[in-house]
């Protein structure tokens, strides 16, 4: 008799990330100039609903603008918030990273640091305030 209770899926390998903005342009370069994503061709054919693909190898991000959207009033802590709290990128080097994000005028904040101090978590936020956190896989 063949088991009635159905597995998880599997090789998903992470594709995409969708995040609705209310500028586009400024949240694109944004992404391009800090963390050297390339922007993809898009259609503006609909005012009403745009979609800019951003990507680097392996990932890619949509900024999508949809008339009438807004964004939800802040919390504090941010974790009161439902929804997506933060992207995640891990990078070999933090502290070269701590040190460009720092050079690109960036809000980067380094809270937590080795007895080196080198930070171990980056915290950054794009122009709308969406927060990014950037961190070695040991």
């Amino acid at each position: 008799m063949a088991s009635s209770t159905p597995t998880a899926l599997t090789g998903l390998v992470p594709e995409h990330v969708t995040i609705s903005v209310e500028n586009p342009n400024r949240e694109s370069e944004w992404y391009v100039r800090v963390l050297g994503f390339t922007v993809a061709p898009h259609s503006d054919t609909d005012p009403d609903f745009l979609n800019w693909h951003l990507s680097i190898p392996g990932y890619r991000i949509d900024l999508i603008k949809y008339k009438g959207s807004a964004r939800p009033a802040p919390a504090n802590p941010l974790y009161l918030k439902q929804g997506w709290i933060h992207i995640a990128f891990s990078v070999p080097d933090m502290a070269a990273a701590w040190k460009g994000l720092q050079a690109l005028n960036t809000d980067v904040a380094a809270n937590n640091k080795d007895a080196k101090g080198i930070p171990t978590r980056l915290v950054v936020h794009d122009p709308e305030g969406n927060e990014v956190e950037i961190f070695t896989r040991k």
